[in-house]
């Protein structure tokens, strides 16, 4: 609360000061000067038909009501998101071709940021970045090159913002829908061989569901200095606090029913947890989470005439505190619990690149530690819990945490050849070999032994590329890799947890895909792009998951799962002004062998898979007025509700974005921010049991100086 109102006062001043500094300018005309238009035009060999999507500085930074990075993402190209509230960015889940975080990478700056999801915890803690540190955001779909390891679906790269050579300092802030207030400050400057990028933010809002409030403040201090022999050396500091309201059990049949809130599902007490008394869930308003997530990075990097190297770490903490209340007397409290859901996982990242001749080498590796820390129970009210309790004392006395319960270590080398004037091949190798350790029965009060428990995989996986570009503009790309997925700490406590108990599962094996991918891409000079991508994989041992009442979740391998698709993207400069783009996919998703789903009552399809996206849009500049509107269409998708198989139904969301600069001079310049979603009001969900908000409107000022 202190931070808040002292970040609102502080930005109240800078822009009132600002603001009368102006105004006493005003006997100075405002000038206006007209820059040269300058055309910058790739090289024939830089546009492969396999180039990165880029997402601008200003896209990201547009205002939401999420106020999260992933809001950006919402445009691409096999991009699905699965969100129970777009306000809480712990429960964004992205999806690319199908595959969900766990089986993406996740960077930034090259660097993987994903966590573990231990305790029932998120692959991506998407609130630990301000998108007023972001500059662009680069994806790369499928079958990616050896350095980027153990992807299924692609890699997302969050790049962020390089000091600038003259100070630089932004201030924004915006309201809107549902109370929500998104306020940022970030200052950039060098001084000799030294540079720095500081920024703050805060974002609050009632949310939309009952009890979903959120309330989050993120702080980022970034150092690096430009050292002799063409050296580099950087730090940073990432922090996130949220207060998040746990969404509260929402429907007819609720004796605690509020027909004034939306209708809404909750989910279970985070795992390893239980529900409460005779599967009800008993908790009400006033129940909350506090959430602290920490971040210390480090790297340093070399140039050569040839090539550079670098050599990166980061170290990264969660820590979570429960408060759950009762729903017939919220002020009563009947559980409190403190999780360290990360605790001092750590990686370290090694990357070289060289040019000789016609080969681009690149060769480097990874080495990652991860596991869980404590879990301590505060207070606790057992008349609320089912009798399970007694069975899993944990939930009444916390464990001990295992935080080393996890290896990985890779290494890669790969060569990109320019064999001829319009042929490029790439061959890549990469090694990688994961431990997860046995389970300690005493920690979580088990009384039978988890030796079994223990899972030791090594796979040497090979990538290949042929680019053939036949005229200028054009060029077509096939690829092919191997890649592997291995279990999350869920999901190997939970198959540990089955397979001790004798219920249902007996083996746990890692995922094995094989990726075949075509693309073509045609450029019209800078007029026009058309691509065209076709995919498909075929995944041994897919690693799947479902919540059994009474047992919790059940861990479980699919004998094989195939997902084909087709993605094309088109677009094209209307006018100088104006710029039409569009992109369709296309996917289908099958398996076999689903011990869970032995009557295939999803017709050998995977759940929540939209057969169709559609994306739409008209992107309008000028000098000091810009705006965006877009269309995004998701097909209605098969979901298992327990035991039964429903639809969920089509949605088609109309969005938009406007900016208009109507200060500028020598050291500042002034903008009115404007953003609305779901203009057409439509009710949807992206995720059974959870709905969305209607028509959403931001609107705000920038300040840059």
């Amino acid at each position: 609360m202190i931070y808040r109102i002292w970040l609102r006062l502080i930005c109240a001043a800078f822009i009132l000061a600002v603001f009368f500094q102006l105004a006493a300018a005003q006997d100075n005309p405002e000038k206006e000067y007209q820059l040269e238009q300058i055309t910058v035009t790739a090289k024939k060999e830089e546009s492969p038909a396999y180039e990165k999507s880029v997402i601008p500085e200003e896209e990201v930074s547009r205002p939401s009501v999420g106020g999260s990075v992933v809001d950006a993402l919402k445009n691409q190209a096999g991009v699905q998101l699965r969100r129970t509230s777009p306000i809480i960015p712990e429960n964004n889940k992205l999806r690319l071709r199908g595959f969900d975080e766990t089986r993406l990478r996740i960077e930034i700056d090259g660097v993987p940021i994903q966590g573990d999801g231990s305790y029932g915890g998120i692959s991506v803690h998407w609130s630990t970045l301000s998108t007023e540190q972001v500059e662009q955001i680069e994806i790369q779909r499928g079958a990616v090159s050896a350095k980027y390891g153990n992807t299924l679906g692609g890699v997302v790269n969050i790049i962020t913002k390089e000091p600038s050579d003259q100070p630089k300092t932004s201030v924004s802030s915006v309201y809107g829908s549902l109370d929500t207030w998104d306020s940022k400050i970030s200052h950039s400057a060098k001084a000799g061989p030294f540079k720095w990028f500081l920024t703050g933010s805060h974002f609050e809002t009632d949310g939309y569901l009952r009890n979903n409030y959120s309330d989050r403040n993120n702080i980022s201090i970034q150092l690096g200095a430009d050292l002799p022999l063409s050296v580099e050396i950087g730090a940073g500091f990432d922090y996130s606090e949220m207060e998040t309201g746990m969404a509260v059990y929402n429907q007819p049949d609720s004796p605690f029913y509020d027909s004034g809130e939306p209708d809404a599902d909750a989910g279970i007490i985070g795992g390893p947890g239980t529900r409460m008394r005779n599967g009800d869930l008993t908790w009400g308003d006033n129940s909350y989470a506090d959430d602290e997530n920490s971040t210390f990075k480090t790297f340093i990097s070399k140039k050569f005439d040839t090539g550079s190297a670098k050599i990166s770490y980061r170290l990264w903490n969660q820590e979570r505190t429960e408060y759950f209340f009762d729903a017939a007397n919220p002020g009563k409290k009947i559980y409190e619990r403190t999780t360290k859901i990360e605790d001092n996982n750590w990686l370290l990242k090694a990357d070289g690149q060289f040019t000789v001749k016609d080969h681009l080498l690149e060769l480097g590796g990874e080495l990652k530690q991860y596991g869980w820390g404590d879990q301590t129970v505060g207070y606790i009210d057992t008349a609320y819990f089912q009798q399970s309790i007694n069975y899993f004392y944990y939930v009444k006395e916390g464990f001990k945490g295992q935080p080393d319960n996890k290896k990985y270590a890779a290494v890669y080398t790969q060569d990109t050849w320019r064999f001829h004037s319009d042929w490029e091949l790439e061959i890549g190798l990469r090694q990688e070999w994961y431990s997860a350790d046995e389970v300690d029965p005493e920690a979580f009060g088990f009384s039978w032994a988890a030796e079994e428990a223990e899972v030791d995989e090594r796979h040497l996986d090979p990538r290949t590329a042929l680019t053939w570009r036949p005229w200028e503009g054009g060029s077509a790309t096939a690829r092919f890799g191997i890649a592997h997925r291995y279990p999350t700490s869920p999901e190997h406590f939970w198959w540990y947890l089955n397979k001790g108990s004798d219920f249902f599962n007996a083996e746990l094996h890692p995922e094995k895909a094989l990726q075949y991918e075509l693309g073509f891409e045609q450029s019209l000079t800078s007029v026009a792009r058309a691509a065209v991508r076709g995919y498909y994989y075929d995944i041994e041992n897919y690693i799947s998951s479902t919540f059994v009442p009474g047992t919790g979740s059940v861990v479980y391998n699919i004998k094989e799962v195939k997902i084909k698709g087709l993605e094309i993207e088109l677009s094209a400069d209307l006018r100088k002004d104006l710029r039409a783009w569009t992109n369709f996919t296309w996917q289908d998703g099958d398996k076999s062998g689903d011990p869970w789903d032995v009557d295939n009552r999803l017709s050998n399809e995977l759940p929540d898979f939209p057969e169709t996206m559609f994306n739409t849009g008209l992107d309008y500049r000028l000098t000091r007025f810009q705006a965006k509107l877009s269309l995004n269409y998701i097909s209605e998708r098969e979901h298992f509700d327990g035991q039964d198989r429903i639809n969920l139904d089509s949605y088609t969301l109309l969005n938009l974005f406007a900016s208009y600069r109507f200060w500028e001079n020598s050291w500042s310049k002034w903008e009115l921010l404007l953003s609305v979603d779901n203009i057409l009001d439509k009710d949807y969900e992206e995720e059974k049991g959870y709905p969305m908000p209607g028509i959403a409107a931001l609107g705000g000022l920038k300040a840059t100086f």
